[in-house]
């Protein structure tokens, strides 16, 4: 009995980690479409809004403890990282590039975050380790080049500070994650965060928003509550409950995802030779992880 019960945790676990990544694959495609109409910083700032209410909502209906006042700066310096920092310049960077290309640039932010973490909190990496984040960078500098005739653009630019920006945000959220529930931290961070979001939004609010595109109005809506809130839920309970080493592995499907998002929601046509660099660039991550 006691393994059945085991073994279906397991299961969830999984499914909700895998729910959580699907949720976050989308957000590449839908910030294309959402550029159609809207400016990257007001995208940025309205599913910050959008997810924030939730976040309220959440908090009011879990009776969810307050923060401590020792753990306001990382929830805020972790938002600064994740509700800002990653959505603007991911924004900013996709309006140049398709979709396909910033996923396969952004595919080695786990790498990203695993070095962060050893920078910051002194842990220790084997050498395979660092062997598979040259070799990852360099696929990804190698297929920039191939997508941009040679030369990297600014977009590529943009696409690194946001996986640096997100990466510096998992790490410190992470670390408050293991003391606290992983929801709590995601709610807090934009509820503390929520009066910056709120007056940005009124000062790069768009003229005619309400008569936009459906399609564009929708991204929104999707950005906010699935990319920025329930993402996370989904994703955080899964660590919890079947552990982050085992569940986070679910993170690799994250970059062959995005990809097949962009086929269903922009029509976009993803060559053969981004499919073997995504492949290649998920398996250095996924190497990356095992000798970490």
């Amino acid at each position: 009995m006691f393994n059945v019960l085991k073994e279906h945790r397991i299961i969830y676990a999984y499914l909700l980690g895998f729910i959580g990544v699907l949720c976050f694959a989308a957000t590449l495609p839908l910030t294309t479409i959402a550029l159609n109409d809207f400016s990257p910083a007001f995208i940025t700032v309205i599913r910050a809004v959008i997810a924030g209410f939730a976040a309220c909502l959440w908090v009011f209906l879990s009776s969810s403890g307050k923060p401590r006042r020792d753990e306001i700066k990382p929830l805020v310096v972790s938002g600064l990282g994740l509700v800002f920092g990653f959505p603007l310049a991911m924004a900013i960077g996709l309006q140049s590039v398709p979709s396909y290309h910033g996923a396969v640039v952004l595919g080695i932010l786990p790498l990203v975050t695993a070095g962060l973490s050893v920078i910051v909190y002194g842990y220790r990496a084997r050498l395979g380790f660092w062997v598979c984040a040259v070799v990852g960078t360099s696929l990804v500098v190698v297929f920039t080049l191939r997508e941009q005739d040679g030369s990297m653009s600014w977009a590529d630019l943009w696409l690194v500070l946001a996986a640096l920006m997100a990466a510096s945000g998992y790490v410190i959220a992470g670390n408050l994650a293991k003391k606290r529930p992983g929801p709590w931290v995601i709610c807090w961070s934009l509820i503390l965060l929520s009066p910056i979001s709120v007056m940005a939004t009124v000062l790069v609010w768009p003229d005619f928003f309400w008569v936009r595109p459906n399609s564009s109005l929708m991204a929104l809506l999707a950005l906010g509550l699935f990319s920025m809130f329930f993402g996370f839920f989904a994703w955080n309970t899964g660590l919890a409950l079947g552990g982050i080493a085992e569940v986070g592995q679910v993170q690799l499907l994250q970059l062959f995802l995005t990809l097949i998002w962009g086929s269903i929601l922009i029509g976009e046509v993803v060559t053969i030779d981004v499919w073997v660099f995504a492949v290649l660039v998920a398996a250095t991550v996924y190497l990356g992880r095992r000798l970490s």
